[in-house]
């Protein structure tokens, strides 16, 4: 895998550091002067616009951090009915909304007033994403659209539920059955995957849990196609820029290479989520870290092992975790089902 060198990387963090205090309309300038070569200054380029987009706040599902009780104007959306807010981040907001016509509850996600580009981009994407894909495991699209002052909104299922770390955390689940969760995920993403599509942003936030105990993977805003099925149907997103969020995202994505992405990127990912849950924490240190930090961490960083932080997981779970949390993605799992399957049999033994 291709990855920056140490000396290099230590010239991409100054110059990173050093641009983004510049204010926006500086920030060119001082890299056309600032670097030597194109490549360094695509890398800081690519660094820049991570800091801004890719720390999207996610939906925040914890009535308390949404201001009940302090008025809003809520968006008009034609055949809907808004009760809510359920949460916002920094290209939409999520409502609670009812269907006029049948009754239905259903979750609309509006753009942000003001979003830029890249944001109708991803609510675009998203859309047409979800529209291929039909999985339990999967929120699934109702009808996307724009509101009556023009911002595109999704309307999809409303889950009655919690994020995977608070569900486990509020019905104290064992490590068995967090490890039956994650292999809920990965069956999910095998439809996904089968489908054409990377999620290439599995983190809590994005693991529901309904009521039911069912797993549901939600914001496929930042998903992409593999790159044959993006040719094929003509429908291609960015491939250069760093996308996801940085405390979980994989080496390929952390090194930009568009080109390493793929169904082991979202394996790497299941493997953080549930190494989290086991133990409370990742396996590399993420706190009180910038941006840049946290990209050091994961290109560099040894991971610390599921027998480390856990002495009684030692053995098949603790190697089944090591093996999909490689920086080199082809030393992984290659697919969500393998990934599957190694996590059903490592938990056989399990009490």
């Amino acid at each position: 895998m291709s990855i920056p060198v140490a000396d290099r990387w230590v010239t991409v963090r100054r110059l990173f550091e050093a641009a983004v205090d510049l204010p926006q309309h500086q920030r060119l300038a001082f890299l056309d002067s600032a670097c030597a070569d194109e490549g360094t200054r695509c890398e800081v380029l690519g660094l820049l616009a991570a800091d801004e987009s890719a720390v999207d706040l996610p939906v925040d599902r914890d009535p308390a951090a949404t201001n009940e009780g302090v008025a809003e104007r809520f968006p008009e959306v034609l055949g809907f009915r808004i009760d809510r807010r359920l949460g916002a981040g920094g290209t939409g907001r999520v409502y609670d909304a009812t269907c006029r016509e049948n009754g239905a509850r259903v979750a609309l996600k509006v753009m942000n007033v003001g979003a830029n580009g890249q944001a109708l981009q991803r609510f675009r994407q998203e859309s047409r994403i979800l529209a291929r894909l039909r999985h339990s495991g999967i929120v699934q699209l109702h009808e996307s659209g724009h509101t009556v002052d023009g911002h595109f909104y999704l309307a999809m299922d409303y889950v009655d539920g919690a994020t995977i770390d608070r569900w486990c955390r509020d019905h104290a689940a064992d490590d068995r059955r967090k490890a039956e969760l994650c292999i809920e995920v990965l069956a999910a993403l095998s439809h996904a995957h089968a489908a054409g599509v990377v999620h290439r942003d599995i983190k809590p936030h994005n693991i529901l849990v309904d009521s039911s105990g069912r797993v549901l993977l939600v914001d496929f805003g930042v998903a992409r196609l593999h790159r044959d099925d993006g040719n094929r149907t003509g429908f291609r997103t960015e491939t250069g820029n760093i996308v996801g969020t940085f405390a979980y995202m994989s080496p390929e994505q952390a090194d930009g290479k568009a080109s390493r992405i793929g169904p082991c990127t979202d394996v790497y990912q299941v493997a953080l989520v549930l190494f989290e849950l086991l133990t409370g924490r990742l396996p590399y240190d993420i706190e009180d870290r910038g941006a840049m930090a946290l990209l050091k961490a994961v290109l560099f960083e040894r991971r610390v092992r599921l027998s480390e932080a856990r002495e009684d997981l030692a053995g098949p779970l603790d190697e089944a975790l090591h093996g999909a949390l490689e920086i080199d993605p082809s030393k992984r799992p290659q697919s969500a089902a393998e990934f599957a399957d190694l996590l059903s049999r490592a938990i056989a033994g399990l009490a």
